[in-house]
């Protein structure tokens, strides 16, 4: 998918995070200069409630590429990774299922919550696996253990929210950038009002004039 134009996108996610301008244009700065859609692993972290999520929604919309979401909360390596193909729950990796579902080589992997991954190894730490795919080397050429092929996941961007980075281990964090969340301020209440009204209407299945 090609880049959009970045002044548009930037216009309408100033306009709807107002309070956020720094992430918007350290995260916008990956895309310029390049003809498609492709950002270096970042994790967007701040308090529960600042609107990271939202905006990781919205970014992904704007640039037109497919989101392929992920909760670190509920996932391990042996899920993310793929399952071996002698299981009878064989199932590729999570990145070349973005690829499969979006029909096109550079959707965007949103991690929500990535501090709060499980711990045990039983079956892989989340965070173990997900070092191979944010290597573009190891990720050029990853075998996947249900297609038992190598496949290219060099076009797969990950971003990742966090409330905190205290628990994540240094060497995730080496090859993620992180950035901060500010949350919202009074002033920026009618400008957030309309998009909150417009996504709790949707997932409620209700007409936003009832709200």
């Amino acid at each position: 998918i090609e880049t959009p134009p970045l002044h548009v996108v930037r216009d309408k996610l100033l306009f709807e995070f107002p309070y956020a301008q720094a992430v918007i244009d350290f995260v916008l700065s990956d895309l310029v200069g390049r003809a498609t859609v492709g950002l270096h692993p970042v994790i967007i972290w701040g308090p529960a409630g600042s609107g990271k999520t939202r905006y990781c929604r919205r970014l992904v919309d704007l640039l037109g590429v497919s989101a392929w979401r992920t909760d670190a909360s509920r996932s391990d390596g042996a899920v993310f990774a793929g399952t071996d193909r002698r299981w009878y729950t064989a199932e590729p990796c999570h990145p070349f299922l973005a690829i499969s579902r979006a029909r096109h080589a550079n959707p965007i992997v949103i991690i929500d919550e990535i501090e709060k991954a499980g711990t045990r190894s039983d079956y892989g730490r989340f965070w173990d696996c997900l070092l191979g795919f944010l290597d573009s080397e190891s990720a050029g050429r990853y075998m996947d253990p249900a297609l038992q092929i190598t496949v290219d996941l060099t076009h797969v961007s990950f971003i990742a929210t966090a409330n905190s980075l205290d628990p994540l281990p240094a060497p995730l964090r080496d090859r993620f950038r992180t950035i901060e969340f500010p949350e919202p301020r009074a002033g920026d209440l009618d400008a957030l009002l309309p998009a909150a009204i417009a996504d709790y209407a949707t997932d409620r299945q209700m007409d936003a004039r009832w709200i």
